[in-house]
């Protein structure tokens, strides 16, 4: 650890004995990844700036507010994935669910691209979650992502084709 991510931490220093939690470690990992710029997924998070809200810079008042984890979940940004960390956008989710909540993949600097697909019985669909809808019409998202991505030639799959929509940049 450098001296700036000791820094960061040592703000954070336990006095609560949970240091060896897991609620603890989801909440470490928190910080690190939103105010940390030397953690390996900064980009994502604080560098798209996601933030941790006031309140929950102690471990003590996030404790209070999320609890400890359900069997099996982790914790995810919702309603709001774009939102920052804080009492009313926090869930606990399943690995399923995490995944409806992520950005599409990338064809390049923008991160969330939507999209337009039309479907073999002439149905169009606009969306911008390539993981929901891969799920719904039982599609492979690398296979959709390599379509809008135009990588190796694919045009189609399953009958399925898709077009990238852009909103302006």
């Amino acid at each position: 650890m450098d001296d700036r991510e000791k820094r960061i931490m040592g703000k954070y220093a336990p006095t609560h004995g949970m240091s060896k939690t897991p609620i603890y470690s989801c909440w470490k990992h928190i910080i690190q990844r939103c105010e940390n710029p030397k953690d390996k997924n900064f980009k994502n998070y604080g560098g798209r700036g996601i933030k941790v809200c006031k309140r929950w810079h102690s471990f003590e008042n996030f404790y209070a507010d999320v609890g400890d984890p359900p069997e099996g979940m982790s914790i995810d940004r919702w309603p709001n994935n774009d939102g920052d960390y804080e009492p009313d956008n926090f869930r606990w989710a399943t690995r399923h669910e995490q995944n409806s909540n992520t950005r599409p993949a990338s064809c390049g600097p923008h991160k969330q691209r939507w999209f337009q697909a039309f479907g073999p019985n002439g149905k169009q669909i606009i969306s911008n979650n390539q993981h929901e809808f891969a799920r719904q019409h039982k599609l492979n998202n690398s296979n959709i992502s390599n379509c809008l991505c135009e990588r190796y030639g694919c045009k189609s799959v399953k009958g399925w084709t898709f077009r990238r929509l852009e909103f302006g940049t």
